[in-house]
C-alpha cells in the first residue's frame, strides 16, 4: 500500500505544530466539542462517548432555542384559556356559588352538568365575584344531584333594541419567570506536569486544546446541562436560602413538574399512550412530540409498537421492520401515530448513566421519560407585544462585551501571570432556561413518586 500521510490525528481534527510566536492563552483555547461545532460538525457524533469521556451534553443544544439576557430574571406572559369553565359549583334554588371567580355578566347563557344531565340557564344577575343568579331555560326546578360544572362562556342573548354589556372583558395573562444561576469549575496543575498541548489549525487562526483540560471542560459542560434540566430553585424559606446562599434557577424538569403533566411508572401500554394523546388535545394544539426515554421506557415503547402487529390469521399489521444490507432485522421503533398525535422516541443516555440518574435508589425515583412538544408558541412579552417563541429556550448572560455563556480564564502558561508554579483555569457559566406552555410538556418517574 502506498504511503499515506494523514492531515489529521485520531481525534479527527487537523493538527499543526505550535505556531511560532503564539502563546496558549484563554483567548485561543478551544474544546474539541466547540471545534467540531464551529469547523467540523460531522465530528460531533464521535465526541459523544457512551462511557469513555462521560459527556452527557448536547440534548439542550439540539432542542432549545438559544438567546441572551441581561437582567437577573427572565420573564414572559402566557394567556390563559379563552373560555371559562367553573367546577364544583354549589346550587341552592337559582343561586350558584363558585369556588373561584366566575367572571360572568348578566344576559350570558351557561351550560350546566351534574354528571347525570345537562341543563341550560340564563344569567339574570351578579351578586358577588363568586355568586350569581341563573334561571332555568326549562320549566321547573333544576333538580341537580350535587355540585355542578359550568361552561361559562357558552352564549348570550338579548331583547331587540337593548343595550350591550355594561362592562367589557379584561384579559389578564399569567406571568412566568425564571432566575439566573452561576455555575463554576476550577482546574489546577503544576506547570511542569502539564500534558502537551494540541494545536489546531482553523480559519480563525491557531487554537489549542489539552487532554487534561478537556476532562475538566467535559465535566463543566455536564454540570451546566444537568443544572439547566434538573436543578430546582431553593425555596424562599429553605435552610439554604435563609442562610443567605444563592437560590438559583428552576431547570426544565422542575418547571414541567410544577405546571405541566406528570405520571408515575412507565408508559407500558397502548391505552396509556392514548391517554397521553387525549391529555395533549385537552392542553394544547400541538400534534407532534418527542419523548426522551431511559432504557426501560424505550423497551416498553418497542413492545407497544410491536404488539399492534397481530400474530394471528388476517390480523392487522400497523408497524414495519425495515431490513438493511448489513442488518438482519431492526426491532427499534422511532415513531408512532396514535389518536391524531405523532410520537417520536429517542434514547437519552443521561437517564441510564449509573453515576447520575440510574442505578440504586434512583431506579425507582428517577426520570423515565421527558416529553417535549415540537414547534413554537405565541406569548406576550413584558412590553405588551406578542412574539413567537420555542417551547424551550436556553438564555445565556450576555450584554455588550460581557459574555458569561462559557467564560474561561487561564492563569499561568501564557495566561495571566501568577506567583505559583502552576497553571489554573477557571470556568464560569451564567444562564437560565425558559419553558413556554409548560402545560404541554410531560415528565414521568419510574416509580410511584407523585402523590
Amino acid at each position: 500500500m502506498a504511503f499515506d500521510l494523514k492531515t489529521n490525528n485520531l481525534t479527527g481534527v487537523a493538527v499543526i505544530d505550535q505556531p511560532g510566536g503564539v502563546l496558549a492563552t484563554d483567548a485561543n483555547f478551544i474544546t474539541l466539542y466547540d471545534y467540531a461545532m464551529q469547523y467540523q460538525p460531522e465530528l460531533i457524533p464521535e465526541l459523544h462517548y457512551a462511557n469513555g469521556k462521560g459527556s452527557i451534553t448536547g440534548v439542550l443544544a439540539l432542542l432549545a432555542g438559544e438567546k441572551t439576557y441581561a437582567s437577573d430574571v427572565v420573564q414572559h406572559m402566557e394567556m390563559n384559556r379563552l373560555h371559562n369553565k367553573l367546577k364544583n359549583v354549589t346550587v341552592v334554588g337559582n343561586v350558584f356559588t363558585s369556588a373561584t371567580d366566575h367572571n360572568l355578566r348578566p344576559n350570558m347563557v351557561i351550560k350546566i352538568s351534574d354528571g347525570v344531565k345537562e341543563v341550560q340557564a340564563y344569567v339574570e344577575s351578579i351578586t358577588t365575584s363568586k355568586i350569581f343568579v341563573a334561571l332555568n331555560d326549562k320549566a321547573g326546578a333544576y333538580g341537580f344531584a350535587g355540585a355542578v360544572d359550568i361552561v361559562a362562556d357558552f352564549a348570550n342573548r338579548w331583547d331587540k333594541g337593548s343595550k350591550s354589556f355594561v362592562k367589557g372583558r379584561t384579559w389578564n395573562p399569567k406571568k412566568f419567570e425564571n432566575y439566573t444561576q452561576i455555575t463554576k469549575e476550577r482546574y489546577d496543575v503544576n506547570e511542569s506536569d502539564m500534558a502537551h498541548n494540541i494545536w489546531l489549525n482553523t480559519p480563525d487562526g491557531p487554537r489549542w486544546c489539552n487532554t487534561e483540560l478537556e476532562r475538566t471542560n467535559t465535566l463543566f459542560d455536564n454540570l451546566v446541562e444537568l443544572t439547566q434540566f434538573f436543578h430546582e430553585r431553593a425555596a424562599d424559606a429553605s435552610d439554604s436560602a435563609v442562610a443567605g446562599y444563592a437560590q438559583g434557577m428552576n431547570g426544565v424538569i422542575p418547571i414541567v413538574e410544577q405546571f405541566g403533566n406528570i405520571s408515575n411508572s412507565y408508559i407500558d401500554s397502548l391505552t396509556a399512550l392514548q391517554a397521553i394523546a387525549k391529555r395533549i388535545k385537552l392542553q394544547t394544539d400541538c400534534t407532534e412530540y418527542t419523548f426522551f426515554c431511559d432504557h426501560d421506557q424505550m423497551n416498553y415503547f418497542n413492545a407497544i409498537c410491536a404488539g399492534v402487529n397481530a400474530a394471528f390469521l388476517n390480523g392487522a399489521t400497523y408497524g414495519s421492520f425495515p431490513n438493511g444490507k448489513e442488518m438482519a432485522l431492526a426491532l427499534d421503533f422511532v415513531s408512532i401515530f396514535v389518536s391524531g398525535i405523532t410520537f417520536h422516541f429517542t434514547a437519552w443516555k443521561l437517564l441510564n448513566d449509573p453515576t447520575l440518574m440510574s442505578g440504586g435508589k434512583f431506579d425507582t425515583t428517577g426520570i423515565a421519560y421527558f416529553g417535549l412538544p415540537m414547534g413554537k408558541q405565541t406569548v406576550q412579552n413584558m412590553e405588551g407585544g406578542t412574539e413567537s417563541k420555542p417551547y424551550l429556550s436556553i438564555y445565556n448572560r450576555v450584554k455588550g462585551n460581557v459574555n458569561r455563556k462559557r467564560k474561561a480564564t487561564i492563569f499561568g502558561l501564557g495566561g495571566t501571570p501568577q506567583e505559583d508554579d502552576k497553571m489554573t483555569m477557571l470556568l464560569l457559566n451564567e444562564s437560565t432556561t425558559q419553558v413556554v406552555g409548560a402545560n404541554a410538556f410531560f415528565v414521568g418517574r419510574r416509580g410511584v413518586v407523585y402523590a
